[in-house]
């Protein structure tokens, strides 16, 4: 399963992008970028909203389904999936919406 610094990291490198760059985008010292992106710190939501954003990928990509214990298996981006139980479907489509709902009230809030 793909993780966090994992994808960052492989996104970054995809757009051609510095460390230097990303962290200078959201904000941030290069130290601190580097750190989240070697798995050192975990950035809250609104960071993690910043860095997609930065590098256009998908916000829902950035979370770690590891974090759900609940969870044996979900599609990864490269394309390859492990078998989930109807259970864990329905548990992981509430999951994603209230992850969307976290952002849209992160949003509203900047309004």
């Amino acid at each position: 399963m793909i993780e966090f610094p994992t994808l960052i990291r492989k996104a970054r490198l995809d757009k051609g992008y510095s460390q230097d760059y990303v962290s200078t985008e959201i904000g941030i010292t290069l130290s601190a970028y580097s750190k989240i992106e070697r798995g050192l710190t975990d950035p809250s939501l609104s960071r993690m909203k910043q860095i997609a954003a930065v590098l256009e990928v998908d916000l829902s990509l950035l979370f770690k389904p590891k974090d759900y214990p609940h969870f044996s298996g979900v599609a990864d981006p490269g394309g390859s999936t492990a078998p989930v139980s109807r259970y864990e479907f329905e548990a992981y489509v509430g999951l994603v919406r209230d992850l969307q709902e976290q952002v849209r009230d992160l949003s509203n809030r900047r309004l």
